[in-house]
């Protein structure tokens, strides 16, 4: 059975950023009882989300994003559609993509599939622990999208 991580990630205390977290404790919710997923949570990124991902088959980010669309939309990546980070020359700042390619390079047990969650978001740049009300209004219905995009056999 592939076994897979579920890794939420941002920042607790800057609002909206926090929605990666939101959401993965919200599928670990979900998808309570199955012994092939586990949830993590990282705000940190960079090099570990490598560590986290390592002997899995199988990982699955959920982030707080920027790309135009309406707060709280959500979009479905692939590795190859991430373009490499602004810090990417930082190795504490380094991008996913980066990072796994790294781990395939070192010979790592990277996972073979890996897919981003993106959600747009509204404010990351204010101090608070609760998601935005505009977004935190969408979590369970974003919840569910990418519960039945990822465990379709589980929605």
């Amino acid at each position: 059975m592939a076994r897979t991580i579920v890794i939420g990630v941002g920042s607790s205390i800057l609002t909206d950023d926090a929605v990666g977290l939101v959401l993965a404790r919200k599928l670990r919710d979900m998808l309570a009882g199955r012994d092939d997923v586990v949830f993590a949570e990282n705000e940190e990124g960079g090099f570990t989300l490598l560590e986290e991902a390592l002997g899995y088959d199988r990982l699955v980010v959920i982030d707080a994003a920027r790309f135009g669309g309406e707060i709280g939309s959500l979009r479905r990546l692939e590795l190859a559609d991430l373009g490499p980070a602004i810090h990417a020359g930082f190795p504490h700042r380094m991008d996913l993509a980066t990072v796994m390619e790294f781990g395939r390079k070192a010979h790592l047990a990277v996972p073979s599939e890996v897919t981003v969650y993106a959600v747009q978001i509204g404010d990351a740049a204010s101090f608070g622990e609760s998601l935005t009300p505009e977004l935190e209004e969408r979590v369970e219905a974003l919840a569910a999208e990418i519960r039945a995009d990822a465990f379709p056999q589980q929605a």
